[in-house]
């Protein structure tokens, strides 16, 4: 997929506004490790082991500049960013490789401090309810709002198939689009395999064609495409939505879903480098 630099600019008072939220947001996410730590104990090694692999994602409307919506991500490859389709719907189209010369463009924000463009490159249905960015070599000058080359990877997170009811998690994400990686802690109430679903009881319901993980780890509207970590710090699941009208009842698409759409995209990738 094609990383070079695009036209696309964001005035200097917008760069520095987002630089200042994101260093509000690095002081909230410390304050909130301190406490996490007493609460939790050595669980907060683990979430300060996977916070370099999770970003905030931002869809904006490079015309006006206004954020569109945003969300969360994780490195599942030193390049490649996993998210939630709905986080990047309004710009990218469903089920869909992007080729070379048909660039969708985000914001990212590392945990380093930086503040990167990424492309979409893959996506799913409403039922996958997932979609791949490619992290560019480009980052957002803070004093100029231009863009400059600065080429890194970042460890990507270990998927885990294994999870059982009653397995302690941790939901790691952007909640409501504004404090960045931040933590919830709880279990696995409950594994939801695709058969269990009749889709004629919901019509509405867009997970039914996955494997879903039930828990009461708080996800807000911007932890989607956040990941669901275990004790060891691997991925169970990605962050999807919690139910508006019933307390502590969570989703994330489990890990085994996530696995299947990497590899249908490694898949549609070597195919289309052949032709």
């Amino acid at each position: 997929m094609s990383s070079q630099e695009t036209q696309l600019k964001l005035e200097l008072e917008k760069v520095q506004q987002l630089y200042r939220k994101m260093q509000a947001d690095r002081k909230a996410l410390q304050q909130q490790l301190k406490e996490f730590k007493t609460q939790a104990g050595n669980f907060s090694d683990v979430v300060e082991q996977v916070l370099p692999s999770v970003v905030s994602v931002y869809v904006m409307d490079w015309d006006t500049e206004e954020e569109i919506s945003s969300g969360s991500g994780f490195f599942v490859s030193p390049d490649i960013i996993v998210t939630n389709y709905h986080v990047v719907e309004d710009i990218a189209d469903e089920d869909y490789f992007y080729e070379e010369d048909e660039v969708e463009q985000v914001l990212v924000e590392t945990q380093d401090g930086k503040l990167r463009l990424a492309e979409v490159v893959f996506t799913g249905n409403a039922e996958e309810d997932l979609a791949l960015l490619l992290i560019s070599d480009f980052i957002i000058d803070p004093e100029t709002g231009e863009q400059i080359e600065s080429h890194q990877e970042y460890s990507p997170l270990e998927l885990a198939f294994d999870t059982k009811v009653g397995d302690r998690v941790i939901a790691v994400g952007n909640p409501l689009g504004q404090l960045a990686l931040t933590v919830t802690q709880g279990i696995i109430n409950a594994i939801r395999e695709p058969d269990e679903y009749e889709e004629a009881e919901d019509e509405d319901d867009d997970i039914s064609e996955v494997k879903v993980l039930q828990t009461d780890a708080a996800i807000n509207p911007g932890n989607s495409g956040g990941p669901l970590i275990n004790m060891a710090g691997q991925v169970v699941g990605v962050n999807t939505w919690g139910w508006e009208d019933a307390d502590s009842i969570n989703l994330a698409i489990a890990s085994e879903a996530l696995d299947d759409f990497l590899a249908g995209f490694e898949e549609t990738f070597e195919e289309d480098s052949q032709n």
